[in-house]
């Protein structure tokens, strides 16, 4: 049975051996930490529901961004995909949808001081 570090220390081997960025390395270790300090159990014995649980946790309780609850997903699959080589039911770890916000085109629009670019923008934005 392996202790945090040394399952850190194999999925960090993991990402090298696949070369992944630096910027993914740091970034799934440490979500892989935070998770595994979060459950607190054997990693034998961590599976679909303590994943679910603990992303509830962040959408609920942290009330972290979309994004950021699929940065976490991605580092716990490959965690269980790579690093355990356990087979998860995906359909059980659902991705958040990311909210989608338009450009705000009027701002700029009335932001305009020239007139003729000012007119050309108006009908611009009413083409699409």
């Amino acid at each position: 049975m392996e202790n945090k570090e040394q399952i850190l220390q194999r999925m960090k081997e993991d990402i090298l051996l696949r070369g992944l960025s630096k910027n993914t390395l740091e970034s799934y270790t440490l979500n892989a930490r935070t998770f595994l300090e979060y459950c607190n159990r054997p990693a034998e014995q961590l599976n679909e529901h303590d994943i679910r649980r603990f992303l509830w946790y962040l959408i609920n309780e942290k009330n972290v961004m979309p994004g950021t609850v699929n940065c976490y997903s991605a580092a716990i699959r490959f965690l269980f995909a790579v690093t355990f080589n356990r087979t998860l039911n995906y359909l059980q770890i659902p991705r958040q949808k990311k909210r989608k916000t338009l450009p705000e085109v009027f701002s700029i629009i009335e932001s305009c001081k020239n007139l003729k670019h000012k007119a050309m923008l108006t009908i611009w934005t009413r083409r699409k």
